[in-house]
């Protein structure tokens, strides 16, 4: 919470902030941290005893995804429609690639106009035809998604352990993902994933760009990338690790 209230600047007393305040207090009064990243135990290092490194589990469902790509390119981009999610900053970046490459960004997450952020972003989408934005879908119409989509983009400006990017992995659903926070211990940039700087237009585009002109090779990746998932975010895999966790704390209480 102390990182996300520094990307979004957070105002003293609103909601993000005083949960930023509050692991000041609690942390330190713990035995320790299990932690879903390597980004996450840096931040917790100096408030805790100890700490683990664990990922989150993926709903096994979603290993059981059946891939069939459409010959159409079309980027999932999945999550609230806020300032962190820098989705306004990814449609302008793609905006000059739209007039060279055919291809249609569909934003899955609740943008509510109330919101300055979101009222923005629903002024973008509207006057861009290869933009598409879906309020809400429940997990079975995401996995549907995943069947046929191109790829998943994700373009955040701060991420810890994204649980859309270890569900895309999961299915096999190659994946571009900003270089933040913990998102570093999920992929290994052009291994099973794409990289890229959420904060360089260009950047940014050269990777969707990259992505939607050699679609073997990103499969190939998400290959990778799903057989990387069942040895680490598996739930089994993840339970024997927590079993294993609570059983070390609990001895060193006897």
């Amino acid at each position: 919470m102390r990182m996300i209230a520094k990307v979004n600047d957070s105002k003293p007393l609103s909601y993000i902030w005083l949960a930023a305040q509050l692991e000041r207090v609690t942390i330190p009064r713990s035995d320790g941290v299990v932690c879903i990243t390597h980004y996450t135990e840096d931040a917790v290092r100096n408030l805790t005893r100890r700490t683990w490194v664990l990922p989150n589990a993926v709903d096994q469902s979603f290993f059981d995804v059946v891939r069939a790509p459409q010959a159409d390119n079309v980027v999932l981009c999945v999550g609230d429609v806020i300032f962190r999610k820098n989705q306004n900053a990814f449609i302008r970046a793609l905006g000059p690639l739209a007039n060279q490459i055919p291809f249609k960004v569909v934003f899955i997450g609740d943008a509510s106009p109330r919101r300055s952020y979101s009222a923005e972003f629903l002024e973008l989408i509207k006057a861009r035809s290869w933009c598409e934005h879906i309020e809400f879908l429940d997990r079975d119409a995401l996995k549907k998604r995943f069947e046929t989509a191109t790829l998943l983009a994700m373009p955040s400006l701060e991420e810890n352990c994204p649980m859309v990017v270890l569900e895309a992995m999961a299915a096999g659903l190659p994946v571009i993902a900003a270089k933040v926070g913990g998102v570093t211990d999920l992929i290994e940039k052009d291994v099973n994933g794409i990289l890229c700087n959420p904060t360089d237009a260009e950047n940014m585009r050269a990777a969707i760009a990259f992505a939607l002109e050699n679609r073997g090779r990103v499969e190939a990746m998400a290959v990778a990338a799903k057989r990387r998932a069942l040895g680490r975010f598996h739930p089994h895999v993840i339970a024997r690790r927590h079993v294993e966790i609570y059983r070390e704390v609990l001895s060193n209480c006897s």
